[in-house]
């Protein structure tokens, strides 16, 4: 991908924490994807790649790429 970057979607939403091994590889394909022409929103947590940060990323990310009224059914 790196070689011949292409859109692949409309939009992108990456997050990545801050104490994972691969923050540096995230940080570099935000930029790339972004050349492609895709709406690309990079997030960094106060966290590590482990539940607790997916599960307090998930909503802004499944609300910036679907956005309109929330309709969750466990609230």
């Amino acid at each position: 991908f790196r070689n011949n970057p292409t859109a692949i979607s409309d939009k992108v939403y990456l997050t990545c924490g801050i104490y994972e091994s691969l923050i540096y590889e995230n940080r570099s394909i935000a930029p790339l994807l972004q050349s492609t022409g895709m709406d690309v929103k990079y997030v960094e947590a106060r966290d590590g790649h482990n539940w607790e940060n997916w599960r307090d990323t998930f909503r802004n990310g499944l609300s910036w790429l679907f956005p309109g009224p929330l309709w969750m059914v466990y609230e």
